[in-house]
């Protein structure tokens, strides 16, 4: 999910929200619901048979007659692709990359290769909808938004990344939840919080995969996907009553929130946040929330 600036280009530069949203839904839809020096998000270094490996990226792009959109996630030797048409198509597929070269295949024969060419992906598609037709896709700096829960849904997480950035905000829509900040290192997710919250995770194909700690002493396996608007880490900061008061709101994919209000010393339910505008209502007034991106500041020194 983009929030702030171009994540990828299509012909030219565009966001990768708009291309989400024009398709509809790139990601399946849940059930539920850092810093480092900057360093860019695909690494490419030449081979003397002038191949390229690409540890973590992800791409964008179309087929030459717009019969279809496309993303790759390449993860080391990995990749993952989604190829969706008219809004309802959606077609997942997986495999590896030798060192410049995509080979990716779906249980449905659908098939995709490709060469990575610095921040280009030039390929053919075969066998959608019984079409076969080349693509192209560019990348940027990996701007996006991994959404999902624990797996015993003890809590729900958001993690915005930004290069090499990156931040989270995890709760159970009660009164446990952690603002988390860090690093994107290759396909390695570290970040921290106060009261020894911290999160690991592993970037694998369109999802990511670790444990989360909302507070010491308690930890939880986690998974989550790539997910468009309106997932994300949303906060708000006011005065309630003149307490300075906090808050969080985790979005899945599905559209399902859960948040935490801090004021003071207590904490309890988030309000609804409406997802079309980003307002919510409190105490009979109208707020608006922002979005949280993967370099904003969310842990206080």
């Amino acid at each position: 999910m983009i929030r702030r600036g171009p994540l990828i280009t299509l012909a030219a530069v565009v966001v990768l929200a708009g291309i989400f949203l024009w398709a509809n839904t790139l990601v399946p839809k849940s059930d539920v619901g850092a810093e480092s020096a900057p360093s860019p998000a695909a690494t490419v270094s030449a081979s003397p048979a002038a191949t390229a490996t690409v540890a973590h990226a992800l791409f964008a792009g179309r087929g030459s007659g717009d019969q279809a959109v496309v993303v790759i996630e390449i993860n080391g030797p990995k990749a993952a692709a989604e190829v969706t048409a008219d809004r309802h198509l959606r077609v997942d597929l997986q495999g590896s990359v030798h060192g410049s070269q995509l080979t990716l295949t779906a249980p449905n024969g659908t098939g995709l290769t490709g060469s990575v060419s610095g921040p280009d992906v030039f390929g053919t598609i075969t066998g959608f909808r019984g079409q076969s037709f080349p693509f192209s896709a560019q990348s940027e700096t990996v701007r996006a938004v991994y959404a999902g829960r624990s797996s015993g849904n003890e809590v729900a997480l958001a993690v915005s990344t930004d290069g090499s950035k990156a931040t989270a905000y995890v709760c159970n829509g009660k009164t446990l939840e952690a603002w988390l900040q860090g690093s994107v290192r290759d396909n390695q997710v570290t970040l921290a919080g106060r009261n020894g919250a911290s999160l690991t995770g592993t970037l694998s194909g369109l999802a990511m995969f670790g444990t989360v700690t909302p507070k010491a002493g308690v930890s939880f396996p986690f998974s989550a996907e790539l997910a468009p608007r309106p997932a994300g880490v949303f906060q708000a900061r006011l005065a309630v009553n003149r307490l300075a008061t906090r808050i969080g709101w985790v979005v899945l994919p599905d559209g399902t929130q859960l948040g935490v209000a801090a004021s003071g010393t207590t904490s309890g339910p988030a309000p609804a946040l409406d997802l079309g505008d980003d307002s919510f209502a409190l105490n009979g007034a109208s707020f608006t929330a922002a979005p949280v991106d993967g370099n904003d500041t969310v842990v206080s020194p």
